[in-house]
């Protein structure tokens, strides 16, 4: 699913019972050290369990993802 606003999507899908996986609170953390310069809301990053990484050598190109828990079973 490609979405230009993640943090709408992510909050609505979950209005709708959508289960996500979780993130431990660790990995907000070390956000700004991980991927300096990000430019995102790291607590609503953390709220609604994004994750966020980016290039490791130019950390210019970010991807912001979230995971959805088990819908259909074992594939």
């Amino acid at each position: 699913l490609f979405t230009d606003d993640i943090y709408s999507t992510v909050e609505k899908m979950r209005a709708q019972g959508i289960a996500f996986l979780d993130t431990p609170d660790a990995y907000f953390e070390v956000i700004d050290q991980r991927v300096p310069d990000h430019g995102e809301d790291v607590p609503r990053l953390a709220r609604n369990k994004i994750l966020i990484d980016a290039d490791p050598e130019t950390k210019q190109r970010k991807l912001l993802q979230i995971f959805t828990q088990n819908a259909f079973g074992p594939i």
